[in-house]
């Protein structure tokens, strides 16, 4: 029997993942319906290579979703090795989430009518609060001791998901008719209406302009996670 050893990887699993990532993106941002079949045909593939790699619309949701993630957590390693606050980290992860939001604004505004299920809008919420969790641990010395921290993270997660749904909701009408959208200022509503302490923002100082590194947003929708 011929040895594996040394063989490189196979490159079609990638490929088709691509390819459905991309039917996804496609389907959203022309008002196509999202389905299975749909999303199958776009992509060039059979069901059954759908469900080879996702188990449905809920799933492949959650994993292009996890790219905006991923960035938020790559560039809070990036800024913790350069010696910054938490608190700094707290506002460049709100202004990476915004940044990813505005520059996919099609494609998430598109998916918001998928017939997907309640489970992915909790599937992020969830995912989203681990990592408030995680920056709340860094920060408790400072943090009200009356709030319970996993209450306080789902709190901030769903607060600041329900802003980013709701900019969406109300700018589909333009994006949809071609007109280019103002700047939304959701990183800045969103930093004032957390709090002070966890932000590191006082009322009257400015929102840093340098939050986000410009090229973290390079083909997140079509590549291989």
């Amino acid at each position: 029997m011929p040895s594996t050893e040394g063989r490189a990887p196979d490159p079609r699993p990638a490929r088709t993942r691509a390819a459905i990532f991309a039917a996804a993106r496609d389907l959203s941002a022309t008002d196509g319906e999202v389905t299975v079949n749909a999303l199958a045909r776009r992509a060039g593939v059979s069901r059954a290579a759908f469900y080879s790699h996702f188990s449905g619309l809920d799933d492949l949701m959650g994993a292009i979703l996890r790219t905006m993630f991923d960035l938020q957590y790559a560039r809070a390693v990036e800024m913790a090795a350069d010696g910054r606050t938490t608190q700094e980290m707290v506002q460049s992860s709100v202004a990476t989430m915004v940044a990813y939001v505005e520059r996919h604004h099609a494609f998430l505004r598109g998916a918001l009518d998928w017939k997907s299920s309640h489970s992915t809008y909790l599937i992020l919420v969830t995912t989203l609060s681990g990592l408030h969790v995680n920056a709340l641990k860094r920060v408790a010395d400072q943090m009200p001791p009356q709030l319970p921290m996993e209450q306080t993270a789902r709190y901030f997660a769903g607060g600041t998901l329900d802003v980013l749904i709701q900019w969406l909701v109300e700018t589909g009408g333009d994006a949809h008719a071609g007109k280019e959208l103002a700047d939304s200022g959701l990183t800045e509503v969103i930093l004032r209406l957390l709090p002070s302490w966890y932000t590191g923002l006082q009322p009257e100082d400015p929102i840093p302009a340098d939050l986000v590194v410009g090229d973290l947003f390079a083909d997140t929708l079509t590549r291989d996670d």
